[in-house]
């Protein structure tokens, strides 16, 4: 190389060396361990693409395994102060929050997690979701895959859950185990979940199988009752002040790869994860897999129907909320 060429390869090693110095560091804080598939294989590729979209503006940096703190319920409050700039966020731990979304939590209704995700996204632009979904910058709103139900006990029809012991992934489904004559149990996180089982603490919980192998919870339980009893409602929240900081270049990279873009490809993903998780667990596992037919899945639905009739009842514009969603999931599963 000419000392000519030399000089131009040490200038353009100084300014990319600046560029990455004078970069904005953007802390997104996940509650998952760092090899977990949502942060791993989700997280941590967008986190990329927005880096390389802006330029060297921005230096997003994942903080997983609740480094920026532990407790997946108070993900929302680290961006609320500033100790997180993004975070995952699961609104079923922050009642009250963003109610309207919670009624993907609904059974019956999100087929998968892509066709969810689409449709949350959809709400959120036709001004459906309000309240909290403003005071932030939205990167995502999704579902997880449909939630079954696992347990230690031998489970078939609902009435065997009489006198369990019962977590939900958030409030709206606490009314359908109470009319299945099990106990509810609020307040357990997906990381606790494995535990809460081992000291007896719930007998078991709507889950779907990613968050089975990611907590553990495949090593406890002995039934899975395959059905779509409800999904998961889920958050990539910024810091709107935060965001509202930011260059006109680093805006730009955050929104092209946000919004619907990042519901779908966080959907599409979550649902593939599910079923690799579904085949290796039950792989290893001696778990009792239950597909109910269709007269015993009506029997299923009708026993959890109580948890509509209730979100619909004390949900402001329940009904229109509900019926908004089944169109956007209709719409969404045409798409596909």
């Amino acid at each position: 190389m000419t000392l000519k060429g030399i000089g131009l390869a040490a200038s353009l090693a100084i300014v990319t060396v600046a560029s990455g110095a004078n970069a904005e560091i953007l802390r997104l804080s996940s509650f998952e361990p760092p090899v977990a598939h949502v942060t791993k294989n989700i997280l941590t590729p967008w986190a990329a693409d927005v880096n390389a979209a802006s330029g060297g503006e921005l230096d997003i940096q994942i903080f997983p395994g609740g480094t920026l703190g532990r407790n997946p319920a108070q993900q929302l409050k680290l961006v609320e102060d500033g100790v997180a700039d993004i975070a995952w966020v699961i609104p079923g731990y922050t009642p009250g929050r963003f109610n309207e979304g919670t009624v993907a939590e609904l059974p019956f209704l999100v087929p998968s997690a892509t066709i969810g995700s689409d449709a949350m996204w959809d709400l959120y632009e036709q001004g459906v979701l309000s309240g909290d979904y403003a005071n932030f910058k939205m990167i995502g709103i999704m579902t997880s895959s449909p939630n079954g139900f696992a347990s230690t006990a031998s489970i078939t029809a609902p009435g065997d859950l009489k006198g369990l012991n019962v977590r939900a992934p958030g409030p709206v489904m606490l009314s359908a185990i109470s009319a299945l004559d099990a106990v509810p149990v609020g307040g357990i996180t997906g990381p606790t979940m494995a535990e809460a089982i081992n000291r007896g603490l719930i007998d078991g919980t709507f889950v779907q199988f990613g968050a089975i192998e990611t907590f553990r919870v495949d090593e406890v339980i002995k039934t899975y009752v395959d059905l779509p009893l409800g999904a998961t409602p889920m958050l990539i929240v910024m810091n709107k002040a935060k965001y509202d900081s930011l260059s006109d270049t680093a805006r730009a990279a955050i929104d092209a790869n946000s919004g619907a873009a990042f519901s779908q490809r966080f959907g599409a993903s979550f649902d593939e994860n599910v079923a690799e998780a579904r085949a290796r667990i039950l792989g290893k596992y001696d778990i009792d897999l239950v597909a109910p037919d269709a007269a015993l899945a009506a029997q299923w639905q009708d026993a959890v129907s109580v948890a509509t009739t209730d979100w619909i009842a004390d949900t402001e514009n329940g009904q229109q909320i509900y019926d908004a969603f089944k169109a956007a999931l209709a719409k969404a599963g045409t798409a596909q």
